[in-house]
């Protein structure tokens, strides 16, 4: 396992006329679970070629065990890496790709059939072992090669760009878990790449949010959720995201004459009641049903209000068209798009 240094790292594409990928400075330490996630454009491939050296660097530097290695081949690297689609040898059998890293680095024939029966556990894909690539689904090539990054033993690193794209939804979940476990127990440097929050925020240790080329923050799953650093990193992540007004429409704070101050609140942060006045009144517009609780029915009350449109999650007891109060129970200040407090209690 490697630790990774990236030191004033920046790219840009030679025909572009800004950089793909800002001036970023960051570790992803040993055998650490690490996620890029951004909605496409973000920067995240970009950012995952330079540390395979698929792209070497306009400025700055990739370092691996604090050796810089920007004009070090990824082969030499001792990287692997899984594309969003699969890459395989068509024409040999899944024993047969399995076997292909191995067998070129000239491991005994003991340990490369331990390995793969190893792999091929891990994946549940021993009936594939000697069926040929062409004759297998989407689903099922993806998987092999998914296997095949992880067969060699003392990788630097394994990067994961979109791994699960070709993977059918119900089956997202169980392989998540089992390239999570296998990370663990190999203590691999993994990093994950992904559009999708869920598999960024269940997956990794830490979590990198990225918006047109720039990091915006690098967190655990849980201070990403709960004290996002960043307006867009508050309402990226979350479904819905997090609710964001300008503070002059909230009543238990100090009017912002400026205009600058905004209040940002995830829906569970707020409750409703049509009595006691709260810190926003609005108006019922919608409900939507998600699911119930002790025999109640629960889900998300989009409410109109004079600070826009409010997503509150909880208990559905209030129907369209009725006049509610918004009460919230914590929410946190931000200032040019950038967060001023951790917490706050109204």
């Amino acid at each position: 396992m490697t630790s990774i240094q990236i030191e004033e790292l920046q790219f840009q594409y030679p025909s572009a006329n800004d950089p793909a990928l800002k001036t970023t400075s960051f570790k992803i330490e040993n055998g650490e679970a690490f996620a890029l996630l951004g909605a496409s454009g973000a920067g995240k491939t970009t950012l995952l070629n330079l540390l395979s050296g698929l792209l070497e660097p306009t400025s700055g530097s990739v370092k691996f065990d604090n050796e810089t290695v920007n004009r070090v081949s990824g082969g030499d690297r001792n990287i692997a890496q899984v594309f969003q689609f699969p890459v395989l040898y068509e024409a040999l059998t899944v024993q047969e790709n399995l076997e292909f890293p191995l067998k070129a680095r000239k491991f005994n024939s003991a340990f490369i059939n331990e390995r793969i029966k190893n792999i091929m556990n891990h994946f549940e894909m021993e009936n594939l072992r000697n069926r040929r690539i062409g004759e297998l689904s989407l689903f099922q090539k993806q998987l092999v090669s998914i296997g095949k990054s992880l067969v060699r033993p003392n990788l630097s690193a394994v990067l994961l760009d979109e791994p699960l794209t070709a993977v059918e939804p119900r089956m997202k979940w169980k392989l998540r878990n089992t390239l999570r476990q296998i990370q663990k127990e190999e203590e691999l440097t993994m990093i994950y790449v992904t559009h999708d929050q869920t598999e960024a925020l269940t997956f990794a240790n830490r979590v990198a949010v990225m918006d047109q080329g720039h990091i915006l923050q690098i967190a655990t799953p849980d201070t990403i959720y709960r004290q996002p650093d960043h307006k867009f990193v508050g309402s990226f992540i979350g479904n819905p995201g997090m609710n964001f007004v300008s503070a002059t429409f909230i009543r238990s704070t100090t009017p912002d004459t400026g205009g600058t101050k905004e209040i940002g609140f995830r829906p569970e942060w707020a409750v409703l009641n049509s009595g006691q006045p709260g810190d926003l009144s609005g108006q019922v517009k919608t409900t939507h049903l998600t699911g119930t609780t002790l025999g109640e029915p629960i889900g998300i009350t989009w409410v109109s209000t004079n600070a826009g449109e409010i997503a509150i999650k909880g208990v559905l007891n209030h129907h369209p068209k009725e006049q509610v109060e918004i009460h919230l129970k914590q929410y946190l200040t931000f200032h040019n798009n950038k967060r001023l407090v951790a917490n706050s209690d109204v």
